[in-house]
């Protein structure tokens, strides 16, 4: 969360490229094609990602409406996850195998049969649980070219510029103290000053406590 209510900590992105002139269409398209698909215990994957409405992100239908906000574009972008404890699934799978090798009149069990076990041994325990959510905003200043995204961990915001370049077919350019001061355009001789700036320690010195 955090464009409509929250923390206001985020990541800034800056837009590389042109929006195009049909963009209200194809990014509605775009975006449908990677709207959050929700998991299902049968699945192998354990993780899904995509975009889902900003202020409902238990829908995965768009419109214009859901997503566009004046000259700003809202989404939420979902993780899900499952979670099985290691602990918990290693001892369901070993009193499977043993079940099995009772069942069976087997002494010892194949490298395929063990597989097997523990794919559906874990395909249980997903029945009995739901993935974990994680929803983090981004908001997108059309006029500005800015991405606000609501995350400061790192592999979150990769794999959200993933995402979005994918989606909208636009780089973004991760935003840092020199980045954000080159997009203000000083002009070329603060540029060639901001390329040697070296970091300052401001409480050095302080007396020690």
């Amino acid at each position: 969360m955090g464009a409509l209510s929250g923390t206001l900590s985020y990541k800034l992105f800056y837009v590389q490229g042109e929006v195009p002139e049909n963009w209200q269409e194809l990014y509605l398209q775009q975006i449908r094609k990677n709207a959050f698909k929700p998991l299902q215990p049968e699945d192998e994957e354990e993780v899904s990602e995509g975009w889902v409405p900003v202020e409902r992100p238990l829908q995965i239908s768009f419109d214009l409406h859901t997503l566009l906000f004046d000259h700003f574009i809202n989404l939420g972008f979902r993780q899900d996850k499952y979670a099985i404890p290691s602990a918990l699934l290693k001892a369901h799978v070993e009193e499977a195998e043993r079940e099995y090798m009772i069942q069976n009149d087997k002494q010892r069990l194949s490298k395929f049969e063990r597989e097997d076990i523990k794919i559906m041994v874990k395909r249980k325990l997903k029945e009995k649980q739901l993935p974990r959510m994680k929803v983090i905003d981004m908001s997108w200043d059309l006029q500005k070219g800015r991405v606000r995204f609501w995350s400061q961990s790192g592999n979150v915001c990769e794999l959200f510029q993933g995402y979005f370049e994918d989606t909208f077919g636009l780089k973004l350019l991760p935003g840092n103290p020199y980045i954000n001061a080159v997009q203000l355009e000083p002009g070329p001789e603060k540029i060639e000053e901001l390329a040697v700036v070296e970091p300052t320690n401001f409480i050095e010195g302080l007396p020690q406590r």
